[in-house]
């Protein structure tokens, strides 16, 4: 995972490599990257698409990003991975700013009781 702010949160994602697509759990966002779970182990440098769901400029949008995996540990039900993106469109930038800055809201506000990384 990047330096960048991240926000937890625990939902599905789908990471496809070059010879396998696995489910996952998205856990960390950021600008900059993502941490997911994933029942398979990636070698650092690996390039993955990582395909989620976020609320964000008033409606579900479906996100499919390409990164690298940065980081790598074990964890009780498979892998921890940490992915930094490649180049984002601005639509895709877009939408990520909208989905942490709805992040920041609900902390400011009181209605999640967690600590963004980071922070």
């Amino acid at each position: 995972m990047t330096k960048a702010v991240s926000y937890p949160m625990d939902r599905k994602a789908k990471l496809i490599g070059e010879t396998v697509t696995v489910d996952g759990q998205l856990k960390e966002l950021s600008i900059e990257g993502v941490g997911v779970e994933s029942p398979v182990k990636a070698k650092l440098g690996t390039r993955l698409q990582v395909a989620f769901e976020i609320p964000a400029l008033e409606y579900f949008q479906n996100l499919s990003l390409y990164g690298l995996v940065t980081h790598i540990h074990n964890i009780s039900n498979g892998y921890y991975l940490g992915i930094d993106f490649e180049i984002l469109t601005p639509r895709e930038k877009r939408i990520l700013e909208d989905f942490i800055e709805y992040k920041k809201r609900l902390h400011k506000q009181g209605l999640h009781h967690f600590k963004p990384a980071g922070e």
